[in-house]
């Protein structure tokens, strides 16, 4: 099935190198990724996208989920810079950038439980294996094979010596234990965190094992839709220093600290402060590449 929808508002390229998702990548002059168990194949073709899928019915329509194309981006961007001025200069500069929603919190959580002391191109490869072992098969395209993301159920009965050999190092452990302690809350808990209050439903989250703050933060922001989450990671931290809280850039990141900045962005933001800490991030990100 193809669609092409106006991309004038849509940057994928910037999006999926932000590390907001790890299962897309470039290939020739199209993009490849997941929206949950399903394949989506995205090619520009001039101010449009055309977007296709060999295991969905309505691409697109998991497509505008995913990169929040029902949010009015406009709007978003004009509150950002009048609630703070200092945004204009990073929206201007990444005028395309979308908050991504991922359909699945579960892939979310265990997607992000890879993240801590990582890079991308790792953090990629190892859920790439991940899913080639434990996931299931869902498009075969010639000799390529493509995989959904394994369930908590099948990670929860993972070998910790296979996972290790498969790159996880002292993450399989924690992986496995996160899967069980999630399939023992029973089906549906993870989503009943949309329901709870932001600081209600992180500490919740921090009972799984190996679920700290920014684990926490990047789970509720991107996978539940909890837009007063407001992950701090070193690019954030540096950021916040370098632009925002001159005072903390001596200080180490601590839970004192994190919660400093994450109350500031309540103060400043409210109900917008996901979006100002995407902005605010990817521009660090990229400058610090540059």
């Amino acid at each position: 099935m193809r669609v092409s929808i106006p991309a004038w508002e849509l940057d994928l390229p910037l999006c999926v190198q932000s590390g907001q998702v790890f299962r897309w990548r470039q290939e020739g002059g199209r993009w490849l990724g997941y929206a949950d168990a399903h394949l989506l194949i995205v090619q520009p073709l001039g101010n449009r996208w055309r977007i296709e899928s060999p295991t969905a019915e309505q691409p697109a329509a998991l497509f505008f989920r995913l990169f929040r194309l029902e949010t009015d981006l406009k709007a978003v961007q004009h509150e950002l810079t009048r609630r703070d001025p200092r945004w204009a200069e990073w929206v201007d500069a990444l005028p395309g950038l979308r908050l991504m929603h991922w359909l699945s919190a579960e892939e979310c959580l265990f997607s992000f439980l890879c993240t801590p002391a990582n890079n991308i191109p790792r953090i990629t490869g190892m859920i790439e294996r991940l899913c080639e072992r434990y996931g299931e098969p869902i498009h075969r395209d010639g000799d390529t094979a493509h995989y959904a993301f394994p369930t908590a159920e099948r990670l929860a009965q993972a070998d910790e010596a296979t996972l290790r050999a498969l790159g996880f190092g002292y993450r399989a452990k924690t992986l496995i234990a996160a899967a069980q302690a999630l399939t023992e809350r029973g089906d549906g808990w993870l989503e009943s965190l949309r329901e709870l209050p932001y600081w209600d439903a992180k500490a919740e989250l921090m009972q799984l094992p190996g679920v700290g703050a920014k684990v926490a933060d990047c789970v509720l922001l991107f996978g539940l839709n909890h837009m007063l989450a407001v992950p701090i990671d070193t690019h954030m931290w540096q950021a916040v220093g370098k632009w925002l809280m001159p005072d903390l850039a001596n200080k180490s990141l601590t839970d004192k600290t994190y919660r400093q900045v994450v109350e500031w962005f309540h103060d400043r933001f409210g109900e917008w402060a996901g979006w100002a800490h995407q902005y605010l991030f990817t521009a660090h990100l990229l400058g610090s590449k540059g």
